[in-house]
């Protein structure tokens, strides 16, 4: 009997394991190893996101930076971002990757300190990129246009950037809307 239930046990650790390394759909919800490819779901709800909690219905001006790894343009501006947050201490910046492959954002995410959002609301991403392009909760359609830039202020979106952005047009634009 003991080695009928050691045998069972060997058998679930090894699926488990094994399961481990792969991954299935069921409806909107992956099953198995998340770190493969961020998910990316329909979740039409903010409310119950850290974005919706940390970055919307707030009245400073908030910068919402969409953009990606393999995204040249998104990486040479980083350090204009870098020095507008440093320049605007009441503005928050943060940063919303659309980069599939989690390990390669993590990896450049431990090499590069910036204020991504991207894992903390990994259920919300269609959900947060459709608010910002303005789309209905009924359309969930959005495009891997990057980058992209969003100014937000009480919780509505007041100027968007398409392309790189320039700097001392940007800061123009971020006096302008304070």
């Amino acid at each position: 009997m003991k080695k009928i239930i050691a045998v069972i046990l060997v058998l679930i650790v090894a699926l488990i394991l094994i399961g481990s390394r792969f991954s299935f759909k069921i409806g909107n919800t992956t099953i198995g190893r998340a770190t493969d490819e961020i998910s990316i779901h329909n979740d039409k709800d903010l409310t119950k996101s850290s974005f919706q909690k940390n970055y919307l219905n707030k009245e400073e001006l908030i910068i919402v930076n969409l953009w990606a790894t393999w995204c040249k343009p998104c990486l040479e501006e980083m350090p204009i971002f870098e020095k507008i947050a440093t320049e605007n201490k009441d503005i928050k910046l943060v940063f919303l990757s659309i980069d599939k492959d989690s390990n390669k954002l993590q990896s450049y995410l431990s090499q590069n300190k910036i204020n991504d959002i991207t894992f903390e609301n990994r259920n919300y991403r269609k959900a947060i990129r459709n608010f910002l392009d303005g789309k209905s909760k009924d359309n969930l359609v959005y495009t891997d246009a990057v980058p992209k830039t969003y100014i937000l202020k009480n919780g509505k979106v007041i100027h968007t950037e398409e392309g790189s952005i320039d700097y001392q047009e940007f800061s123009k634009k971020l006096i302008s809307l304070k």
